[in-house]
């Protein structure tokens, strides 16, 4: 039997019932990077930067040349240095707009509902801040 064989029957999802909604617990609004809950990429970020430094300054320049490993230590140390420098300030800054920026972030965020707004942003503003961005 082949492949052109099978029927072309297509299974449809079960009706789901629309009484019972997804209570989902208020999430705080995140101000910057550092605030919680962290993202997973920035967690593998973070995770990835340390092994990479750590077999870099633990195992790929020492077994460099002597006469290379200074210059090695100063070249790759600079630019793992400058890179967490860089990343730190990406991380701290808020990327907000200025409206949003008068917003008090102590209340938890509202549960945006599909069925009032097909987007979170439309005509340059969202829903969930009630602001204009």
């Amino acid at each position: 039997m082949g492949l052109c064989a099978k029927s072309a029957r297509q299974v449809l999802p079960e009706a789901q019932p629309t009484e019972e909604k997804m209570v989902v617990p208020p999430r705080m609004s995140r101000v910057n990077g550092w605030s919680k809950p962290l993202h997973k990429f920035q967690v593998a970020c973070w995770v990835v930067f340390l092994i990479l430094t750590s077999t870099n300054f633990g195992i790929f320049i020492p077994l460099m040349p002597p006469y290379w490993r200074y210059t090695a230590y100063g070249v790759t140390g600079s630019i793992f240095l400058f890179h967490l420098v860089v990343h730190i300030i990406a991380v701290s800054i808020n990327p907000a707009e200025k409206s949003v920026h008068q917003k008090n972030y102590l209340e938890p965020m509202p549960v945006f509902d599909r069925s009032k707004h097909a987007h979170v942003i439309q005509d340059l503003y969202c829903h969930l801040c009630e602001t204009n961005v």
